[in-house]
């Protein structure tokens, strides 16, 4: 009995007791047929049309170490070997964006602000008298300074 055209095609299949991954693969899935629809169209992606029951098995490269190759030395053993440096970790690459019509100006850095250097006291002849009483020094002007440099 085939479906009319414009009417959805269903499909009734059975999950072995024993395949327990793909059950709870199953009852993960919040719309189980939006999720096989998935898996096939990044199969066709993948594969093409293909009969994926029957496709050829390809294996996947070894991971981890290396193995021992009967020529190497074993670590006990007196001469040495070359070891291969030990892996250096990913760096992650800076995030581009699509912002070409986006100018920036570098500006030069902001000067360190310096404080400016407190003048001494400049000494004077006279000296207070002592009954007088105590007043804070007087504190010599720019000019003054500025006279008693050029001497």
């Amino acid at each position: 009995m085939a479906s009319q055209p414009g009417e959805p095609r269903k499909v009734r299949w059975t999950v072995p007791a024993a395949d327990i991954s793909v059950i709870e693969w199953l009852n993960q899935q919040a719309d189980i047929s939006q999720s096989l629809r998935t898996l096939i169209r990044e199969s066709i992606q993948r594969d093409g049309y293909v009969d994926v029951f029957y496709k050829p098995v390809e294996q996947l490269p070894r991971r981890g170490r290396p193995p021992l190759d009967s020529t190497e030395q074993h670590e006990g053993d007196e001469a040495t070997t070359d070891r291969r440096p030990a892996a250096r970790p990913v760096q992650p690459q800076p995030v581009v964006t699509d912002q070409a019509d986006t100018v920036v100006e570098k500006t030069a850095p902001a000067p360190v602000a310096r404080p400016e250097p407190v003048p001494a006291p400049v000494e004077t002849a006279e000296e207070p008298a002592a009954s007088a009483p105590s007043a804070p020094p007087k504190q010599a002007s720019i000019d003054e300074i500025m006279a008693s440099t050029r001497r």
